[in-house]
Parts: structure tokens; C-alpha cells; sequence
């Protein structure tokens, strides 16, 4: 089975999903618009906590999602 790649375009917009420090909230609407079944799944639960980072397995790819966020706001995401 081959692993799912992710195109420059959905990588850029994920990057693009944390401009201006969005609430937690918003950075997850943001991450569901780009509708990707992979993504849509990696951020599925429960979000909680004022500070944090995670890196997150994108099941079917050799690919991580990585999110930080500082005082409910988020800081930085990528696809590694």
C-alpha cells in the first residue's frame, strides 16, 4: 500500500490555518475547510488545555500534524 502525500496546496493552507493566532475553535474550522479526510480525522476529540503542542500521526501517510497554541490561541501548525 502506497502512504498518502499531501500537495504544497493543502500543506500551505494548514500553515495558513494558524495566521493571526486564531482561537482554538476557528484553527479547527479552518483545518476542517480544507477538507481532507486525513486531517478532518487527526483532529477529532478532545482539545483542551490554555498552552500546548502536538504532533499528531496522519494514519496512512508517513506525515505528522503539528500544532502549538499559547493562551487559547494558536501559534504555529505544519504537516512534517
Amino acid at each position: 500500500m502506497t502512504a498518502a502525500k499531501f500537495s504544497r496546496k493543502t500543506r500551505n493552507a494548514v500553515a495558513r490555518a494558524s495566521e493571526g493566532g486564531p482561537s482554538l475553535g476557528t484553527f479547527l474550522d479552518r483545518v476542517r475547510a480544507v477538507n481532507d479526510p486525513l486531517l478532518t480525522e487527526a483532529i477529532e476529540g478532545i482539545w483542551c488545555g490554555r498552552c500546548g503542542d502536538v504532533r499528531i500521526d496522519l494514519t496512512g501517510s508517513k506525515s505528522m500534524l503539528c500544532i502549538g497554541w499559547y493562551n487559547s490561541r494558536v501559534e504555529w501548525s505544519y504537516i512534517s
